[in-house]
């Protein structure tokens, strides 16, 4: 941070200074660092930096104070920096009274993105000097340093947070991630122009450069030459990045931590979900049936079939839950389509790519609820605006039911009074599924796989001493969790068959907790406290919505995740796992992926993968698998489930005996609940490091080489694979480079490109 930010004390008197990305794996003490750095920086007398400012997602504003009063803990007043908070500030005037002090007397100030978005655009604000203030403060001169906190939110260039942050004078920026490549490397080149701008190029220029090549070079179709071309250039692009990105992977946790395992479990699909699911894939997508336009339809309803395949797999009932939902006017806590599926392409554009779609989006979420409020913020201004479907939130405590921004309008409307009707034609009727499922479902936990396997895992780590953490990215799923314990309570009281085996009873919020986005940060501050308290024995489980818990809470009482549902985006199940593997976990970590065997569930984990692989490649400069082929969009909607009960099923004589696990309670699981249990694999072995894909010394300046010489205009060398049939020519490091078009290139006969070559 010295070196990029500041560099040496006569720099800062003559230079404005440059930014850096700490992009260091979750748990290795990026606000610690940041502490440590902005109370020696501030309170320097040979220094004349005196303020900062931390932007930070909504929900760990609170943690960032707690962290300043930590680490500030038993200095002298003297030698203590002032910090300062916004989120919980209501009125305007209060607002610009702080922010004023904050420049007089220096010091740290921290508020949300939303929040800086709106008071450094004056949105809202009629005041003419309030206005004045927010300017001065924020943006020119603004403050000495700045600290985005969870800086992949900066993602996309297009959106108004990052316009807003853009626009900050100060070049002193340090950016702070653990998954600082998300979706695609557009995202990357938005981050790195962010704390150095045109270090990358344009977006053009990075397309042609980076993004075209490792692209060409990442599935496992790909060519000899794509994929040799795509490791020289994700070398070039990390040596280039080596000067102001620092990463540190979980590699440097695991010399200090317990071991982890991680697990993919593949949960067989029952009777009743497989018949809904083939229903469904049969007579409402109109893909099943369709060849040539296939891919056309497939894209036109991917996000529309995927919210309903995944109620088939979670759990049949989960169908009747989102009618319901839908009936009282709310919306799921889901992905949004931008994180569903990413373009390959910057012009992809953003929910949040403009100010008036975050109006649409205010206007529509008024108009469904009146008595919505906002999840630990000030106004409807200061609404920490998250793309997510909704539905009723069970998760606030103290703030019932809350609506949150939605990304796009509903895509089946509730059926009229008597008939059933569709949001549009070709969309299936919101109940379509009345046949299938009845109201006694709603208690049959045997419907569902993965439930089965939740509770035997709560059944066996209660009797462990364990404590759980279970991520999932549908409020419905989480709705559901709650009735099933709910359940449990009432007919172990009633005498009846329980659905849960233990002996622990479940209460609410002293058996377990829920956070999901309505949950406030004062009552996620003390939930956490609870749960991490080593005296608390019963509370033992944590339910969580993946995007609202994801980041800023620490958890490490619990140390067994379960991530119920894969997300498209990769970086937010990594970041729940890493709730429980930081420093302060005690125990070895075990974490258990859901994936419903034979759905697009099981795809969307392919694409996870590959979005990782992507991220190793350039950001820790490793080389892995390629998982995935072009054709992936119409693959997901291909259903193979393995039938226990199908005669015919060559999948049933080929199975294997799995390996023994090093957990217990996976090892337990593998025998008594066999039936749900296709199989498993351990996650990490799917990113090893490949040593045979490294580039050689002699290769990575050959890259430099055709790197500079594409610059200046020229082109990179033809390195034809060696085969039976390819001419084979014998380059020097005197061959000169050779200008020719690709497409012309690519029609020339073998014999024509040795001629070519020959020439010079």
């Amino acid at each position: 941070m010295w070196d990029c930010c500041c560099e040496s004390l006569k720099k800062t008197k003559k230079s404005s200074g440059s930014g850096c990305i700490l992009a260091h794996c979750m748990g290795l003490g990026k606000t610690l660092q940041v502490v440590s750095f902005l109370h020696t920086i501030l309170l320097s007398d040979k220094l004349d930096f005196r303020t900062a400012l931390v932007v930070c997602p909504l929900n760990t504003a609170l943690n960032w104070m707690n962290e300043f009063e930590k680490w500030q803990e038993g200095l002298e007043d003297d030698e203590k920096l002032e910090v300062a908070e916004l989120a919980t500030v209501k009125r305007p005037q209060e607002r610009g009274f702080m922010l004023q002090r904050w420049q007089d007397e220096g010091g740290v100030m921290i508020m949300g993105y939303e929040m800086y978005r709106n008071l450094a655009q004056g949105r809202n604000v009629k005041s003419r000097k309030l206005k004045d203030i927010f300017n001065k403060s924020l943006v020119d001169p603004g403050p000495d340093f700045v600290i985005c906190d969870e800086g992949h939110i900066l993602k996309n260039e297009a959106s108004a947070v990052s316009k807003a942050m853009n626009s900050i004078r100060s070049r002193r920026r340090i950016i702070l991630t653990g998954t600082p490549l998300q979706n695609n490397l557009i995202e990357y080149h938005c981050m790195v122009n962010f704390i150095k701008e045109n270090l990358l190029g344009s977006i053009k220029e990075f397309r042609n450069r980076f993004i075209n090549p490792i692209q060409n070079g990442q599935c496992a179709d790909s060519t000899l030459v794509d994929v040799r071309v795509m490791k020289k250039r994700a070398h070039i692009l990390y040596e280039m990045l080596a000067g102001c990105v620092q990463r540190k992977d979980y590699t440097a946790l695991t010399k200090f931590l317990p071991p982890k395992h991680e697990y993919v479990l593949a949960v067989r699909m029952t009777p009743i979900q497989c018949k809904l699911y083939q229903y469904y894939l049969d007579h409402l997508t109109g893909v099943s049936n369709s060849s040539e336009g296939g891919r056309g339809k497939a894209g036109a309803k991917l996000f529309q079939d995927f919210q309903m395949l995944s109620r088939i797999w979670t759990h049949p009932w989960c169908l009747q839950l989102d009618y319901i939902s839908k009936e009282n006017k709310g919306y799921f806590d889901e992905d949004s389509l931008d994180d569903f599926i990413v373009s390959d392409s910057e012009e992809t554009s953003m929910s949040l790519s403009s100010e008036e779609d975050t109006k649409k989006k205010k206007t529509k979420g008024k108009k469904s609820k009146k008595d919505s409020s906002s999840s630990g913020s000030g106004s409807d201004n200061d609404v920490e605006v998250i793309k997510v479907w909704n539905s009723r939130s069970r998760g606030g405590g103290e703030g019932g039911t809350v609506e949150e921004p939605i990304s796009n309008p509903p895509l089946i409307l509730k059926a009229e009074e008597g008939k059933s009707t569709s949001s549009n034609p070709g969309s299936p009727a919101p109940d379509w599924y009345k046949d299938f499922v009845v109201d006694a479902d709603a208690e049959v936990l045997e419907h569902s796989g993965k439930m089965m396997l939740l509770f035997e895992i709560l059944r066996m780590a209660e009797e462990l001493g364990d404590k759980i953490l279970v991520f999932s990215q549908s409020l419905i799923s989480l709705d559901l969790i709650e009735d099933f314990l709910e359940l449990a309570n009432r007919d172990k009281e009633e005498g009846k068959p329980v659905v849960y085996k233990g002996e622990g009873k479940w209460f609410r919020n002293i058996d377990y907790y829920r956070l999901d986005g309505s949950t406030t940060a004062q009552s996620r501050k003390k939930w956490a406290e609870e749960f991490n308290d080593v005296t608390n024995v019963r509370g033992r489980l944590f339910i969580i919505s993946t995007k609202a818990g994801s980041l800023g809470i620490n958890l490490v009482a619990a140390n067994r995740v379960i991530i119920f549902d894969a997300s498209w985006n990769p970086s937010y199940d990594i970041q729940s796992i890493f709730r429980v593997y930081r420093f302060g976990q005690n125990k070895p970590v075990y974490v258990y992926r859901f994936l419903a065997q034979g759905t697009m569930e099981d795809k969307i984990y392919d694409r996870q993968v590959t979005k990782q692989s992507l991220s190793f490649r350039v950001v820790d400069q490793q080389q892995v698998e390629r998982h995935f082929t072009m054709n992936e969009l119409t693959e997901l909607y291909s259903f193979e489930p393995d039938l226990l009960d199908d005669p015919n099923s060559e999948k049933k004589k080929k199975r294997d005996t799995p390996m023994l696990p090093k957990d217990t309670i996976l090892a337990e699981l593998l025998q008594i609940q066999k039936e749900h249990i296709v199989g498993y694999h351990e996650h990490d072995s799917l990113l090893d490091h490949k040593e045979e894909e490294e580039l050689t010394e002699e290769e990575r300046k050959a890259a430099w080489a055709e790197y500079e010489a594409e610059k200046k205009g020229l082109t990179m060398r033809i390195n034809m694979p060696a085969g039976p049939n390819m001419f084979q020519p014998n380059f020097t490091t005197q061959t000169p480079y050779i200008p020719f078009n690709l497409a012309a290139l690519s029609a020339m006969s073998n014999q024509q490109l040795e001629d070519l070559i020959n020439q010079g």
